[in-house]
């Protein structure tokens, strides 16, 4: 029996672990996929957004439409298997909200309780406002989990248990309150946090506030990571917190922030997203202290 002796050149093992390298970045890709939150923006009167919802490997499909008369939203899902259904308003509110130009649906695909199924998060409005819905799509039906009148939602994770936590907002008397949801038996149900988990919403009103008032150049605000030049004066339309990081005592220590506000243009209206970095200058266990390290304007 003879012995073979197999002799690799230097390149050829170059090669190989490159080759090997973008497999397993792939796989952890592939593998992260499924965690990550979807957000589509929809500017257009109809659209088809293609998610895995119920987490069979297969792609459903989200269909927005607008009555022609009214302007409502209309948003049917429609599963792999050929079955849909469709998601239905808050019976207070009475729709999901009109179509606007400068105020585009926002949608949000998540998993919020960690089952492995998306929920459906929309952000929209109406001539009062804000308005956001909530839905969890299960057993070829879709169930409202929340609804109401925010301007501001977001999803961070628990610095104890890794848990999602839903955050919805509103500004309002001089001030930004929040409001703490867990996901419990499939409900939501309120959650305690600490009262200083504040997540910057002093600096998030404070920057409200400035782009509310008048332009401002950014020179002459202190900011440390200025990536736009100027803030142009517009109205406050909603914002999505997309990221909370803790200190090691479970504190934010760094929020960022989706503020989208509205300005006129030769008497039309457009809309302008702001993304706003906040991070923690000074601990206090009722107060905390943030200020802006970055701010940029994202499309």
């Amino acid at each position: 029996m003879k012995l073979r002796v197999y002799i690799f050149k230097k390149k050829q093992l170059i090669t190989a672990a490159i080759i090997l390298s973008i497999l397993i970045i792939g796989a952890i890709l592939l593998i992260s996929y499924k965690t990550r939150q979807t957000l589509n923006t929809i500017d257009t009167t109809k659209s088809t957004i293609y998610a895995d919802i119920n987490n069979d490997g297969k792609n459903d499909s989200i269909i927005i439409n607008t009555d022609k008369k009214t302007g409502k939203y209309i948003v049917d899902v429609i599963s792999s298997d050929g079955n849909g259904y469709s998601l239905e308003p808050d019976a207070t509110i009475k729709s999901l909200g009109y179509y606007s130009s400068w105020w585009p649906l926002k949608i949000t695909i998540l998993d919020i309780n960690n089952d492995k199924d998306s929920e459906i998060i929309l952000q929209s409005s109406d001539e009062k406002g804000p308005i956001i819905h909530i839905f969890k799509c299960i057993n070829g039906k879709a169930e409202r989990l929340a609804s109401g009148r925010y301007s501001i939602f977001g999803t961070i994770k628990s610095p104890e248990d890794n848990a999602n936590i839903i955050v919805l907002g509103n500004v309002k008397n001089s001030s930004v309150d929040f409001k703490f949801l867990t996901t419990k038996f499939g409900k939501l149900s309120p959650q305690i946090v600490p009262t200083a988990f504040t997540l910057g919403k002093n600096t998030l009103y404070s920057l409200i506030n400035f782009i509310q008032k008048e332009d401002i150049e950014t020179s002459n605000v202190n900011i440390e990571n200025k990536l736009v030049s100027k803030i142009s004066k517009g109205s406050f339309l909603d914002a999505k917190l997309t990221e909370a990081k803790y200190t090691k005592y479970n504190i934010p220590s760094e929020c960022i922030y989706l503020i989208r506000t509205t300005n006129s243009v030769s008497n039309e209206k457009e809309s302008i997203t702001y993304k706003a970095r906040f991070s923690l200058t000074k601990y206090d266990n009722k107060n905390p202290e943030y200020r802006i390290t970055q701010l940029d304007i994202v499309k």
